[in-house]
């Protein structure tokens, strides 16, 4: 029979193709799939087939193309996400010790690239691939953070290939299937803290003098540590629908990408009660997204965009990772809620080399009170775009944009156990009680030809 154990200490997950902030979307989940989209705040995206891109979001809309198309996008990131708060220890209710536990720029800036290539292939079928990622976040915590024990660093690398099709059913529906090879590989972790190393020095002669035995722990080692990869395999589908020449209507949806990390875990501290130096696996769900979008045309010059994304983060309750020995090992329970995301954009076609684009979105946070945490700093999120396009030549475009985006200030309270049972009936234990603020800056370049 598994048994079960507890570590509680926090861990950010982060997938990108290079690196990603938690400061940018719900959960970790990443929109940085093209610069016109950005642009606009990725309001109706799915619905607005500009150039290539437009299969990451729906590939029923390849179909439009007449001719073969690419686009090349990288998205330099400049996060910025701050934590502000102190740390207390417990010992049977009584206060032990603590201190300050602030850090700034947890999240590293980082570049986040997206190819795609579509082609029609008969007057009903058209096909293309991406290559892009989906999801991601990168935390970094100082080894002099206060609350190290909470949360230290992590990083995921990803990327997922998406062959797809359209099919054109008639004049005014077209219809889109593709399937998603997500490669991940990962390294996620925490450490000991200053704060916790002190507070066992000045425990220690009380608790020699009771019998009891504490650890000598040295701050910035590795309260555990684990690294894994794998290939998972998904599908995404889509619809897009011109009742008329003003108007376009899509529904997208992505289904969830079942990952099973396989690696190893280690740990440089003895206060665990199981081996943590043996292979293991964690599994890790990447959430299903569903998107409704409309692009409305005004005139030649005028059009408008509106999108509503709904993201099943509910999947993504705990982060479990399984040993080699059959033990499982709960680094912390999640429990993530859904995830609803409304943007609104709009389109100027100012003349034949110029169109300019802004957009504003609200992004919804996927955690409630309880379950915020440092590892994952989510929060709600206003998205506040503008981007343009230059057409160089009948061919050949450049897409730029600028996002700004504000993270609502939430506050954190989270409790752990560090050693059970010190005493009869009596754990050690800590506390961390402060505020997260976070914001971000986008700065998107693409680049698109036909052939």
């Amino acid at each position: 029979m598994k048994q079960q154990f507890s570590l509680r200490a926090s861990v950010c997950l982060a997938l990108a193709t290079l690196a990603s902030s938690s400061a940018l979307a719900a959960g970790f989940q990443v929109n940085e799939h093209s610069a016109n989209g950005l642009g606009r705040a990725m309001a109706g995206q799915a619905a607005k087939p500009e150039n290539a891109s437009i299969l990451a979001t729906n590939p029923a809309a390849i179909g439009v193309f007449k001719e073969a198309e690419f686009s090349a996008s990288a998205s330099f990131i400049d996060p910025n996400v701050d934590i502000n708060g102190a740390v207390t220890y417990n010992l049977g209710g009584n206060t032990v010790g603590g201190g300050a536990a602030q850090e700034d720029n947890i999240a590293d800036t980082a570049i986040v690239p997206g190819f795609f290539y579509v082609s029609p292939i008969n007057d009903k079928l058209s096909a293309g691939v991406g290559v892009f990622t989906t999801y991601g976040l990168r935390s970094d915590y100082s080894d002099d953070f206060g609350a190290l024990h909470f949360a230290d660093t992590a990083e995921v690398k990803t990327v997922t290939v998406n062959p797809a099709v359209s099919y054109k059913v008639n004049k005014q529906l077209m219809v889109g299937f593709g399937l998603n090879i997500t490669y991940a590989e990962a390294e996620i972790g925490s450490g000991v803290s200053n704060t916790l190393v002190d507070t066992l020095v000045d425990l220690a002669p009380s608790a020699e003098a009771l019998g009891v035995t504490l650890p000598q722990l040295t701050a910035g080692n590795s309260l555990f540590s684990m690294e894994g990869d794998d290939i998972g395999f998904g599908w995404n589908a889509g619809v897009f629908w011109q009742p008329t020449d003003m108007t376009n209507i899509a529904l997208s949806y992505r289904a969830e990408t079942k990952l099973e990390l396989e690696g190893a875990v280690s740990s440089e501290t003895p206060i665990f009660p199981i081996n943590l130096n043996q292979p293991g696996s964690l599994d890790l769900n990447l959430a299903a997204i569903t998107e409704l979008a409309v692009d409305q045309k005004i005139d030649n010059q005028w059009s408008v965009q509106a999108s509503l994304t709904f993201t099943d983060w509910s999947t993504f309750e705990k982060l479990e990772a399984n040993l080699e020995d059959g033990v499982d090992f709960l680094i912390k329970e999640e429990n993530f809620d859904d995830s609803w995301r409304a943007a609104l954009g709009v389109t100027y076609i100012l003349n034949d080399e110029i169109t300019l684009r802004a957009g504003y979105a609200y992004d919804d946070g996927v955690v409630s009170v309880e379950n915020r945490s440092l590892s994952i700093p989510d929060t709600d999120r206003h998205w506040f775009s503008g981007g343009m396009t230059y057409t160089m030549s009948e061919d050949t475009s450049i897409d730029v944009a600028y996002v700004f985006i504000d993270g609502r200030e939430a506050n954190i309270n989270k409790d752990r156990t560090i050693l059970s049972n010190v005493l009869p009936s009596t754990d050690f234990t800590t506390n961390f009680t402060g505020t997260q603020s976070a914001t971000a800056h986008i700065l998107s370049v693409q680049l698109n030809t036909r052939f």
